[in-house]
């Protein structure tokens, strides 16, 4: 029997198995309780009671644009499978507010759905009390939310929501890492478990009381009494002894781990500012949903860009997601995936602007105090004014149509930015294009687009393919965008235009070492032997992804397809097994050719999914043969994908031609790479 003025219950019990008996709050974590770091932050741990206590009153909130809750059912279930086992959980961010450099918070949110009116509404947990200290959680919603659902009922309203039900223990399940399970309200409203007691008698054990107020001890307490009440179970029959002895101990297992489970937090105090925030989160190297820059910055620049007629101010993750739908920014502004790239590629746009009524910075603070904006580093995102902001916001129609033309310019065609080796360095392209349109003529007449366009796209392809950006590229890419304009100012310099090439071309040399950028043979070795991954393998396939727009059967495959662009094997991988024992085995079998031929880049080329289906259950000449494709019919096809007439007479021809094939294609794009790293008029 629990005793409900104990803190330590069952211990005698044995349940958990394996577990080590530990004294209560003495957890790894608990150790480094209130321990320093840098002399100001802290590491210090709560408990389950005490984090739902500390959402509940709105102590703890979330900043108003953060990213909403994004878990899924299964994963609340997982989580809480960890603290019933009193497994760790993870730490938490937590930035204690100040009435100096508030962020705008709210509680805890989840998203609703209201099918008689017809709209989303929004969902909060507990009640403002007002008054308190706040902490804003800077990294760890995601968790925070998920406790607050499985053990503090926090739930939708409408029962369309695929949140809107409860969490129980279930002791019927004999496997412990599938003892949490979610039931939907209308599920078990139709299996009328609509109380705790209804719930026990068939096993399940609300983590989340129901009777409000009740504290977590008092709630299982309560649940074991339950257990061997006659009166919980139809007719008053109580379960076997066996039965009831099993379910009394997975019960008292739950309540330990409940109570030992300690969330990590590190508290940042007061007095640090947006700056220091972002310098914490790359120190810490903290992972997961935490709040961007993007979050940071949206929070200021909405106070900041307000009416004084209560007008809302500047969504940035908002504006952000719908700048994404224009043309030449989709697959770019992506703020579910990289929030950051876009608010990059504005302050890039703001450290290229010479002009002399430039907006000044925004004072942010960090360690690194902002006068002048000279990176797109954390720091120098925070200090890009909201004037800037807005100015990018009234010309994004133009801001999109430069990062078009970047991707036209480098590769011939859309891509989305998890196609390109370094996106940031897109961002160079833009700013400069940004700086030629509104500084004043006198700082760039001197150049123009096509100027730009030559210098650009060979320092685009030698930096790829040298893989300079691998390290420290924020610092490098600032030295970068300033070489290139200086570069850009001496045009008028120069009669021709070859002679200021020619001079742009030493000065390339002298950013990056011709000995870094791979040869002729070298990208053919890269090209015919597996993938090599990262920026290198981007940048060998970008020409092909950006180039083709319809695969071999006329489908589309663009960016702004609605399927996904796919890379498939020229020569299926079933059909080089089934040749790997023959004649060919010393190119199909890697081990023998001392390289991976089969899965190779010389061996891929986009298509549709459908398309490949059909693809890879023959070879590519019967393939061919059989929908009657030649040279002429599928040029267009053939030419993106560096497919000549040799190639198509090789591709077509027997299968001794295969080695020619992949020997010929990586050549040719080995020369179409080595063509686009040259400054041409």
């Amino acid at each position: 029997m629990i005793n409900p003025g104990a803190n330590l219950l069952w211990r005698s019990s044995g349940a958990r198995r394996g577990a080590p008996h530990r004294p209560t709050g003495s957890s790894g974590l608990a150790r480094l309780r209130s321990t320093s770091l840098n002399n100001a932050i802290r590491i210090t741990d709560y408990g389950i009671a005490d984090v739902i206590n500390s959402l509940r009153s709105a102590t703890w909130q979330v900043p108003r644009f953060q990213r909403e809750f994004v878990w899924d059912t299964s994963a609340i279930a997982a989580l809480a499978t960890s603290v019933i086992d009193a497994y760790p959980i993870g730490m938490i961010t937590l930035w204690e507010q100040s009435d100096r450099n508030p962020l705008d918070l709210e509680r805890l949110t989840i998203q609703d759905y209201d099918s008689r009116a017809r709209k989303q509404v929004t969902k909060r947990f507990g009640e403002d009390a007002g008054g308190q200290k706040l902490y804003a959680i800077l990294d760890g919603r995601q968790r925070c939310t998920a406790l607050a659902m499985a053990f503090a009922g926090f739930t939708p309203q409408y029962g369309k929501s695929k949140y809107n039900g409860r969490y129980f223990l279930n002791a019927a399940q004999p496997d412990p890492l599938e003892r949490i399970i979610f039931r939907k309200t209308s599920d078990l409203e139709k299996a009328g478990l609509t109380t705790s007691t209804a719930c026990i008698a068939q096993g399940l054990f609300p983590l989340a009381s129901d009777v409000e107020g009740e504290s977590v001890l008092r709630q299982w307490y309560r649940y074991a009494q339950e257990i061997r009440d006659p009166q919980t179970y139809p007719g008053g029959e109580l379960p076997d002894p066996v039965e009831l002895k099993r379910r009394d101990s997975i019960v008292q297992s739950a309540f330990d781990g409940i109570n030992e489970t300690r969330l990590a937090a590190c508290i940042v105090p007061e007095k640090y500012d947006l700056g220091q925030i972002c310098e914490i989160f790359e120190t810490l190297n903290l992972s997961g949903m935490k709040v961007s820059t993007v979050d940071l910055i949206n929070s200021w620049i909405y106070r900041e860009t307000e009416g004084e007629d209560g007008a809302e101010g500047l969504h940035i993750r908002d504006w952000v997601r719908d700048f994404g739908q224009i043309d030449g920014a989709v697959g770019w502004a992506v703020p579910e995936r990289r929030p950051e790239l876009i608010a990059q590629f504005v302050t890039a746009a703001f450290v290229a602007l010479e002009r002399e009524d430039k907006p000044k910075p925004r004072q942010v603070g960090g360690n690194r105090k902002v006068t002048t904006i000279d990176s797109i580093k954390s720091p120098d995102l925070l200090a890009t004014p909201a004037a800037h902001w807005e100015a990018v916001v009234a010309n994004q129609d133009q801001f999109a149509a430069f990062l078009s033309d970047f991707q036209f310019l480098v590769a011939g065609g859309h891509f989305s930015y998890d196609k390109c080796p370094y996106p940031i360095s897109a961002s160079i392209y833009v700013a400069i294009r940004w700086h030629k349109a509104f500084d004043p003529p006198g700082l760039h007449s001197m150049w123009n687009v096509a100027d730009l366009n030559s210098l650009y796209r060979a320092f685009f392809w030698r930096n790829a393919l040298a893989t300079r950006y691998d390290q420290g590229f924020l610092t490098r890419l600032a030295t970068d965008l300033a070489s290139l304009k200086k570069m850009l100012r001496k045009r008028s310099n120069y009669e021709t235009k070859s002679a200021w090439l020619h001079d742009c071309d030493a000065q390339l040399e002298a950013m990056i070492d011709p000995k870094d950028v791979p040869s002729r043979e070298a990208l053919i070795e890269l090209l015919t032997d597996g993938r090599p991954g990262g920026a290198k393998q981007s940048a060998l396939l970008l020409p092909m992804i950006a180039g083709t727009s319809r695969d071999i059967e006329g489908v589309d495959i663009s960016l702004t397809a609605e399927g996904t662009l796919e890379l498939h094997h020229i020569f299926p991988r079933a059909w080089c097994a089934d040749n790997a024992s023959g004649p060919l085995k010393a190119w199909l079998d890697k081990d023998q050719a001392g390289r991976d031929w089969v899965n190779s880049i010389a061996n891929l080329m986009p298509l549709a999914r459908e398309t490949n289906n059909d693809w890879k259950t023959k070879s590519p000449r019967t393939y061919i043969e059989t929908s009657k494709i030649t040279i002429e019919t599928g040029g267009e096809f053939f030419r993106s994908v560096f497919i000549g007439p040799d190639e198509f007479a090789m591709l077509t021809g027997e299968p001794e031609g295969m080695p020619s094939f992949w020997q010929g294609r990586a050549a040719n794009i080995a020369d179409d790479l080595l063509r686009r790293t040259r400054l041409s008029v």
